[in-house]
Formats: structure tokens, sequence, C-alpha cells
């Protein structure tokens, strides 16, 4: 049974990423999951490999979805990232986006989206790249 959470999840990560294919990005993964973490979105935009963190969350919520990427989310994405371009062998200036969507308060309607693009940065976690 899926919940209405991971309806909505699933929902902002098939939005997200259709936004991003009309940008011009070339989806290279998604939902990528390692021991390390797991990536919402892996996506080139021109020199850059774009880790995209998808956030969503109810327009009467009291907290923007961004906040809910924390310091901890933010070295777990950071070291699977590092994993990712090692398997892969990509070269590509890695850079973390955080997608954020806001649902109607009753419904999955989307009212307000927002790509934050270099988000954060690996001073989660010294050293990786």
């Amino acid at each position: 049974m899926i919940t209405e959470i991971r309806r909505r999840g699933d929902m902002g990560e098939d939005f997200a990423t259709e936004y991003l294919e009309k940008q011009g990005y070339e989806i290279l993964a998604r939902n990528y999951n390692t021991r390390l973490g797991e990536i919402d979105i892996i996506a080139k935009d021109g020199r850059y490999i774009a880790f995209v963190e998808v956030k969503s969350r109810a327009e009467d919520c009291l907290y923007a979805p961004r906040e809910a990427v924390t310091r901890s989310k933010q070295r777990k994405i950071c070291k699977a990232a590092m994993l990712y371009k090692l398997e892969k062998g990509l070269n590509g200036q890695p850079r973390f986006d955080v997608f954020e969507i806001i649902y109607g308060k009753n419904d999955l309607e989307i009212k307000k989206f927002t790509h934050i693009k270099n988000a954060f940065g690996t001073e989660a976690v010294h050293g990786f790249f």
C-alpha cells in the first residue's frame, strides 16, 4: 500500500524530472541508492553534474521543504555523489541542488515550486571533491 506521503514524493520527483528535462538537463539517474545515502535525481547540466534532492510539503506546513535537507542529509548526499562519480568515471563539476514543491493543503495540486541551484556545497563532507 502506497502512503499519501510516498505518493506525494513520487509525484514530486516525476515533476522535478520533467521540469529539469524541459530546461535542457540530461537525466543520468533517478533514486540512486547506496549504503552511503540516496540521491533523488542525478542530471548533467553543461559542465555540472547536478545531484538533486527533491522535497515536498503541503502549503500549510510550518517550514519550507528545503529546511528538511539537514547537514546530516547533505553529508549522505555528498558521499553518495562521490560514489556515483567514481562508479561512472565522471569528471563533471558536482553541484548540489534542492527542488522544493508546495502542494495544496488538501490535494496533490502543485501550488509552487523552486529549483535551488547550488543549495549547499561539499563543506558538509570535507575532502571528498
